[in-house]
């Protein structure tokens, strides 16, 4: 079973697919899916401006499923 921000993340894809790949085949996108807008466009995830911790004594992310 997909996350419900998965589920969401693969609709806008969809919705953008033709305009997106045709200007980021091969690149790593960011998507804010509450604007339905990209947030950023990379190379790499190592590379990435954006960090992510979940807030607390615990650094570790939960897994998405």
């Amino acid at each position: 079973m997909e996350s419900r921000l998965a589920e969401l993340g693969e609709k806008i894809y969809e919705e953008n697919r033709v305009e997106w790949e045709r200007a980021y085949l091969g690149k790593i996108i960011a998507m804010e899916v509450e604007s339905r807008s990209l947030a950023d466009v990379g190379n790499s995830l190592l590379v990435s401006p954006f960090y992510f911790r979940k807030v607390g004594p615990c650094a570790t992310l939960p897994i998405l499923s």
